[in-house]
């Protein structure tokens, strides 16, 4: 018989044993999950409201006419039956005849062939009736043996019967086979054809609402019914080429721009819904132990493990394809080198059956290797990161949503404790201090955990790599291979030492990049500030030194990665030489081309397994600091477990209760600081004993900075109870997803239990006032315009274009701040909760407003038999209809009870006149200018800037969403504020690669670019060459020189490439530098100079995008990127050049077909991922926004029982953003799939040319198959780099987009004004005609008046009567359209901005103060002295008079602004609104501007502060012209004159007390309304 016969009935039957044992071993699927949930670590079962997957999650989709798909499939398995049938009686037939002829080894191997064929008939039996599972597990199965059987007898079919001359190794005695034989071969592979192209399953159908995002389904035009990925259901074939992705690829040929309808629904394994349960299930049940050991918590490895258990399925498997995968790596290598060998030893080609036999074994070995080691990469990238990164960012948000909300609270460690005692561990904690950070937890640390994916399969399959390499090298080189290799031992430590400093390097360069980034947003944050201080070069100058640091350290880290790479490319240079010198000139061994070739190959492979092992490393460095900060937050302390409504309590109630603000506690083996350095932590209430009658309104009120809010918030469960107990409900986490869709009658409407919180600062959602009033309640009609009537919104909705679907822009740009917290107060009302919490809602509106709101809403109708908790200022208004009354100073309670004990108290007249401090966190509660007389609102109103931002630096661009109904009548579509962000369609424009060319340099870099280029890719090319010369002079002795020659020469090329090498990259590097610097400050210049108008309409979050995501990409990837495009599409070029005048005509053939394959694939693939690269940055957009959302509203979304309807909808943008990143990286290996084949045909190709063709040499055939291999890498890298560099691009398209913004007026303008000016402080406004565009009407109608030197003017007027705008046109943030306003004299329009904003100063209503300290808030530039800086502290009264500034700092809710190094945190968080109005207060005192303006500027303080304020100002500011924009009219009562406005136009102007003593005049009216006693007094301080 045969020789090799037995090794094939051994292989079948091994192959046998393995189905048999994986079919066993995987058991039945379950079809269905139940996730056991328990709370508190309690073994009992309860529902989890966390818990969101419904059964139709745990589906892959809805079979397409199933039952005619199980027909169809049903019948080619009985044909498949059929067919192994057939084999199997031949099998039986050849077993019966080795038993007659008694040939004992021949009935073995027959045996075994019909044992493995019997086998199969059973499997395809079983299969036909089998659907579901059990059809996909029997069909991969028959594929799998079929495949094995075919493949064994095609290599002993194709085996030569000749031995290989001069050798033994091959030699084989090859038997004629019988008829029978081939049958069954031919057999076999028919039923191989039927298996492999087998659907494992039915199309599937899902419905796209039930997974994407609103939007996202709003998109989809697909018309495909079969919309699941057809990974759960193609065939086995399908599945190996990853035809299931063709779809996908093939969009960018027949869409224009693919959108997320288009790409197929990714099976239920790859959705957010599954992972975030399983991941949830996983961390509640698995933890690490190892005997009595484990890890210490926030140490990242036991969340590594949960996260490696939990994904055990692809991790074994990935295990097994790495073990295959570097057992088969060298393979064509192997067959290279015997090709190689065969034209050596058989330069005549005798024997032609073995260099063919030798070249189809290159071919399908090839075939083999790209297959499972690309399955292997989509394993690890497509699968494994799209998982980690879905799992680690729903767990992330589930915790946002049950975490103390410390990041408001949080503030940086004191100095000195951290030099005196500071550990490493306490840091984390530090770390989340801010919301950025913790943004920072679910992009930037995800994806660098998620992204180590790549790098899982190099732990096991580098080091076999490397050993099977050395196994094969020293069958090549002997003993001289380990002198080679003793170079990369030796090596190795110069590699870790230049990783470590390019690592070190790197983080210097994160820090400073993060620095930039956050100060960017700080800037943007304050831009308004900015320009109305014309700080905007002082900000640039800051942010381009930041810039030039990271770019000294990017070019740094350019300089190293290029030393870096030489010795990386140097090493195997050495070992070459090295193992070559030893080999050719010790030794005295002849260097043969298969020797030398086939050893450059794998010295160059086993470079990229060695390299690959501390790159690992370090990347398993990083992720594990990642995963550390991850589980340090995951750790972090949770709000308390809140019952279900059935078990809520009723009363709300507190027993001597000691309350601080939410502080991370007992999670950390180290205590946290004790003492805080900012008044959040620090302040505390203590004792309370309260007890709020249900069904009833409380009052709460008190002083500044009181408490009141901290009240609040502990009844809401998050702040911290140090001592005694807090009663109170609390709404289940799932409560507003219980409502969703179900409308009840009004009597059930309101729900026992169920709460509502409006906070301070109005927390609004990016979407329209009606969707925010809902809240995803049921629409119903009547009760909704009720709350809109009882929350006096009838009146804006009228005014505003598109009524209540107007959209609310980021940050509530669009409404003013009483809007704001109406809208926010709406919410409240309209929603089923039987508990409001109200923190301030009367703070931002007028008395009228304030009465409206109180009467209608609070005592109205629709809060009948609700308990009501109203934080408020308006005690005069509230006291008397509140059952119970709470007052609060310092910390503790000085009154609680009913009213009447409250009348006759101390406190009654102290606090009759308090305003309620300005939120602890509000910015939103400020702003009266829209608020002023609802009753008395005019219809038709042009509404302006005056309502339509909360602060005074509302500009033009809000000016075309509040728009007069009358003037455009027909109803249109709602406006978008903010427009979805662009996305481009098609290529790269021109222009953009032109723009960033340009940047890198001039004529003179592009020559040097393209010397170093040109020479750098013929360096290979001598380098072959030379190794073709060396290697084939052993067939001719008379021509052949001394190994020391030859090597010699060889040295010299090699490292004369290294040099070129590293140049060329030192050339792209200072290129790309170059260019960052010049794109950055273009954007930089552009952005901080732009008009107002474009700050307004844009979100911030895409600006950072900008300045942080893109500048990075800029930076970092794209002179890497274009750098490889070029050099590899060049090496590709001299590749096919080469391979064409050494192969002739045949090559040429050969080169043209596979190179239109190559650039058919390509143009698809190039099309479809860069639209897919654009569409995954376009999702990512909404994600980061729910993020952002959830983490400053965390409170609010706990208070409505919302918090698993955000998780859900989280989930599905999570899904709309995972599924072009799935497929992004799916196209990737559709294309390197077909790549790695085709580069396989080209080298089969090659070698079968070599073969045929006896005019090729072994040396020259080493040559031309060193190139080929080449190829595949550089191929790859071509499209793959090209695309990245496209990608690059992208984001020179973004900055280049806003790098072109309209500019405001020039900074100065010569002549400029005197040094001094404004030196008296007069103003002259004549005819001022004001409008924001020229599309809207007039704002300002021809104003004419004149205010002397030093002159204090009221501007009143009510909402819409231009009073902001005034201020505005002072700052040129609106340029007139007729008329002029001149201050002393000067023309300010003939004035540049940066001269006439310095001149003037302005106090706003929103106050913004930047992160820092004390000291950086209120001297940004270090201009003024300490002294200076307390005594204007003291003028405004935030520290008492004669306090002296190092006074007793340790005692409970102690001063903080004693301390000028005290922590002021992001927007000024840890203080009040009244408290930043102070500091902004404090800021304008030190500048002593002459004409100052003030919009509102002590809304947010209480009377008594009010009044205090007031004298500094006429103190301070004696001798300066103010106008004060106000609606409290104690405030200008006493000033020379006041100004009153309406629509525009001037009304009065006078004296107040000439204007009161005119019954007919308007200010007599605006005072009367205020009421009696308010009237009487205004009246005295008027002086009548």
């Amino acid at each position: 018989m045969a020789e090799y016969q037995l090794h094939v009935a051994i292989t079948l039957a091994a192959g046998l044993t393995t189905s048999i044992a994986v079919l066993c071993l995987a058991g039945p699927r379950k079809t269905t999950t139940e996730l056991p949930t328990t709370l508190d670590g309690t073994s009992s079962l309860l529902r989890d409201p966390f818990d969101i997957t419904k059964p139709e999650d745990l589906v892959d989709g809805i079979p397409i006419d199933a039952d005619g798909f199980w027909r169809r499939v049903r019948r080619r398995k009985l044909a498949l039956s059929f067919v192994l049938a057939l084999v199997l009686a031949i099998e039986c037939i050849d077993l019966g005849l080795s038993v007659v002829h008694e040939t004992r080894p021949s009935a073995t191997v027959y045996g075994l062939h019909a044992a493995f064929a019997l086998y199969t008939v059973v499997l395809s039996v079983y299969a036909t009736s089998r659907t579901g599972s059990q059809h996909a597990h029997a069909i991969t199965h028959l594929s799998a043996l079929t495949a094995l059987a075919t493949a064994l007898y095609t290599l002993i079919a194709i085996l030569p019967s000749a031995p290989l001359p001069t050798t033994s190794s091959f030699s084989v005695s090859v038997a004629v086979y019988s008829p029978l034989w081939y049958a069954a071969y031919a057999l076999y592979a028919a039923a191989l054809g039927v298996a492999s192209t087998t659907p494992r399953g039915p199309k599937l159908h899902f419905p796209p609402e039930e997974i994407y995002s609103d939007k996202g389904s709003a998109r989809i035009t697909s018309k495909n019914e079969d919309n699941v990925s057809g990974i759960a259901s193609d065939s086995v074939l399908d599945l190996l080429l990853f035809s299931y992705t063709t779809r996908v690829a093939m969009l960018g040929k027949t869409v224009e721009s693919i959108e997320i309808g288009d790409l197929s629904i990714l099976t239920a394994d790859m959705r957010a819904t599954t992972l975030y349960a399983s991941m949830r299930s996983a961390v509640r049940r698995w933890t690490l132990h190892i005997g009595s050991w484990s890890p210490k918590r926030g140490s990242g490895v036991e969340l590594g493990y949960r996260l490696l258990r939990v994904n055990a399925g692809p991790l074994v498997v990935i295990a097994i394809l790495s073990v295959a995968v570097a057992g088969m790596f060298y393979v064509p290598a192997f067959f290279v080198q015997r090709v190689v060998h065969y034209l050596e030893v058989d330069p005549t080609r005798e024997h032609r059956e073995w260099g063919y036999f030798f070249s189809a074994a290159l071919l399908f070995g090839g075939f083999a290797v790209h297959l499972v080691s690309n399955h292997l990469w989509s394993l690890t990238v497509t699968t494994l990161q799209v998982r980690f990164r879905i799992q680690l960012n729903t767990l992330l948000f589930a915790k946002t949503l049950v975490r103390k909300d410390i990041t408001s609270t949080s503030s940086e460690s004191d100095p000195q404790e951290a030099q005196e005692g500071g550990r490493a561990e306490d840091k984390p904690i530090e770390e989340f201090s801010s919301k950025a950070q913790v943004m920072t937890l679910m992009t930037t640390d995800v994806d660098r955990v998620a992204s180590f994916a790549l790098h899982l399969f190099t732990i096991i399959d580098a080091p076999m790599e490397i050993l099977i390499a050395t196994v094969f090298l020293y069958r090549l080189l002997g003993v001289s291979c380990f002198f080679g290799l003793g170079v990369i031992i030796l090596s190795l430590p110069i590699n870790h030492f230049a990783g470590s400093v390019v690592v070190g390097t790197q983080t210097n360069l994160m820090k400073a990049r993060d620095e930039r980034v956050s100060l960017m947003n700080e800037v943007l944050a304050a831009i308004r500030m900015l320009k109305f201080m014309a700080w905007e070069r002082s900000f640039e100058r800051r942010v381009e030194s930041i810039r030039e640091r990271e770019l000294r350290y990017q070019k740094k880290t350019y300089t190293i990665e290029v030393l870096f790479r030489a010795i990386w490319n140097a090493t195997p240079i050495l070992v070459t030489l090295v193992s070559f010198w030893h080999y050719a000139v010790v030794r005295k061994q002849v260097l043969t081309p298969s020797i030398a070739f086939t050893s450059i190959s794998v010295f160059n492979e086993m470079k990229f397994a060695m390299s690959a092992i501390p790159e690992t490393v370090i990347k398993l460095f990083q992720s594990g600091v990642s995963l550390r900060r991850i589980e340090t937050y995951l750790e972090g302390a949770e709000i308390a477990p809140v019952l279900s409504l059935d078990n809520q309590p009723r009363a709300i109630a507190t027993r001597s209760a000691t309350l601080t603000w939410a502080q991370e506690r007992s999670t950390k083996n180290s205590p946290t600081s004790s003492v805080s350095s900012t008044p959040k932590h620090q302040f505390m209430l203590k004792d309370l004993t309260l007890d709020f009658p249900v069904g009833e309104l409380s009052l709460v009120c008190g002083k500044l900075g009181s408490g009141k809010s901290l009240l609040l918030l502990s009844l809401l469960g998050e702040a911290d109870v140090l001592s005694g107990e807090v009663i109170c409900p609390r709404t289940p986490p799932d409560t507003l997803a219980s409502f969703a869709g179900v409308v009840v009658p009004d009597d059930k409407w309101v729900v026992q239990g169920v709460c509502a919180y409006v906070p301070q600062s109005a927390w609004l959602r990016n979407a329209s006032v009606k969707d925010n009033i809902l809240f995803d309640l049921p629409y119903v009609e009547e009760r909704y315009q009720k709350t809109l009537e009882a929350c006096a919104l009838l009146s804006d909705l009228d005014i505003l274009e598109d009524g209540d679907e107007s959209e609310i822009g980021e940050r509530g740009v669009n409404l003013s701040g009483g809007q704001k917290a109406r809208v926010s107060l709406a919410r409240a009302v309209y929603s089923r909760a039987s508990t409001l919490f109200l923190d301030d809602v009367l703070s931002a509106v007028d008395a009228h407003t304030a009465r409206h709101l109180y009467q209608s809403c609070l005592k109205g109708d629709l809060m009948r038999g609700r308990t009501i908790i109203l934080v408020s200022h308006h005690v005069q208004l509230c006291a008397p209809g509140a059952k119970y009354i709470v007052s609060l100073d310092n910390g503790r309670v000085q009154y609680s009870g009913d009213y009447s004990g409250f009348e006759h108290s101390d406190l009654l007249e102290t606090l009759m006149y308090a305003k309620d401090p300005a939120s602890i966190e509000t910015k939103a509660a400020l702003n009266p200018l829209v608020e002023e007389n609802v009753d008395a609102a005019v219809e038709g109103l042009t509404v302006t800037q005056d309502e339509t931002s909360t602060t005074p630096s509302i500009t033009a661009s809000d000016a075309p969403t509040l728009l007069n109904s009358d003037i455009k009548p027909t109803k249109k579509p709602p406006r978008k504020l903010v427009e979805d962000e662009k996305r481009e369609v098609g290529g790269i424009n021109r222009d953009i690669w032109t723009s960033y060319l340009a940047a890198c340099g001039g004529w003179a870099y592009w020559v040097t670019f393209a010397f170093a280029v040109g020479i750098g890719a013929t360096a290979p090319v001598l380098e072959n060459g030379w190794l073709r010369i060396w290697s084939g002079s052993y067939l001719d002795e008379s021509q052949r020189h001394s190994p020391a020659y030859y090597i010699s020469i060889y040295a010299a090329i090699s490292m004369f490439g290294l040099i070129i090498t590293t140049v060329r990259w030192l050339v792209f590097y200072y290129g790309g530098i170059h260019a960052s610097f010049k794109l950055h400050h273009g954007l930089l210049e552009s952005v901080l100079f732009a008009n107002i108008r474009f700050h307004d309409t844009s979100s911030r979050g895409r600006l950072l995008n900008r300045f942080g995501k893109d500048m990075e990409g800029i930076d970092s990837s794209l002179p890497d990127d274009l750098a490889r495009s070029i050099i590899c599409g060049l090496s590709s070029a001299v590749t096919v050049v080469t391979l064409t005048i050494v192969g002739g005509p045949l090559v040429v053939l050969t080169v043209i077909v596979l190179g239109f394959l190559f650039f058919t694939t390509a143009k698809a693939y190039n099309q479809t991922n860069r639209d897919l690269r654009r569409l995954d940055s376009v999702t990512r957009s909404p994600l980061y926004s729910i993020y952002g959302e959830t983490i400053s509203g965390a409170a609010v979304v706990r208070a409505f029982g919302a918090s698993s309807k955000f998780l859900r909808d989280m989930l599905r943008f999570t899904d709309t953003n995972a599924s072009p990143y799935y497929w992004m990286w799916g196209v990737n290996r559709w294309l390197i799939t077909r790549y790695c084949l085709l580069t396989a045909a080209v080298m089969a190709a090659m070698a079968f040319i070599a073969v045929f063709n006896p005019r090729i040499d072994a040396s020259l055939a080493g040559f031309t198959l060193a190139f080929a291999s080449s190829l595949l890498n550089d191929l790859v890298s071509v499209v793959r780099r090209y695309v990245s560099l496209e990608q690059s691009l992208v984001s020179v398209e973004r900055v280049k987009e806003y790098s072109e913004l309209p500019s405001e007026a020039p900074e100065y303008i010569e002549p400029r004004p005197p040094t001094f000016w404004p030196s008296n402080g007069a103003i002259k406004c004549e005819n001022l005609v004001v409008r924001y565009s020229p599309e809207l009407p007039n704002v300002l109608h021809g104003l004419s008046f004149e205010i002397q030197p030093g002159e204090k003017v009221g501007v009143l007027g009510r909402t819409g009567s231009g009073k902001s705008t005034l201020a505005l046109s002072f700052f040129r943030f609106v340029e007139p359209v007729e008329g002029r306003i001149l201050i002393d004299g000067i023309d300010i329009s003939k004035l540049g901005l940066a001269d006439l904003r310095s001149r003037l100063t302005i106090i706003p209503q929103d106050p913004t103060i930047l992160s820092g300290t004390l000291r950086s808030t209120l001297d940004v530039f270090n201009e003024y002295e300490d002294a200076e800086i307390y005594e204007a502290l003291r003028r405004v009264h935030l520290i008492p008079s004669g306090d002296e500034p190092d006074a007793a700092t340790d005692a409970v809710n102690t001063n903080v602004f004693r301390n000028l190094d005290s922590h002021v945190s992001e927007g000024g968080e840890n203080f009040s609104a009244g408290e930043k109005q102070l500091l902004c207060m404090a800021r304008a005192i030190l500048k002593r501007a002459k004409v100052l303006l003030m919009d509102e500027a002590t809304a947010s303080v209480d009377y008594a502060t009010d009044e205090l304020i007031g004298k500094t100002i006429r103190q301070e500011f004696a001798h300066s012209t103010i106008l004060t924009i106000a609606h409290r009219l104690r405030t200008v009562i006493d000033y020379d004159r006041v100004l009153l406005l309406d629509q525009g136009k001037i009304v009065e102007f006078d004296n107040p007390a000439a204007l009161l003593s005119n019954p007919k005049s308007s200010f007599y009216a605006l005072c009367k309304a205020t009421g009696k006693q308010e009237f009487a007094t205004l009246k005295r301080l008027a002086g009548l």
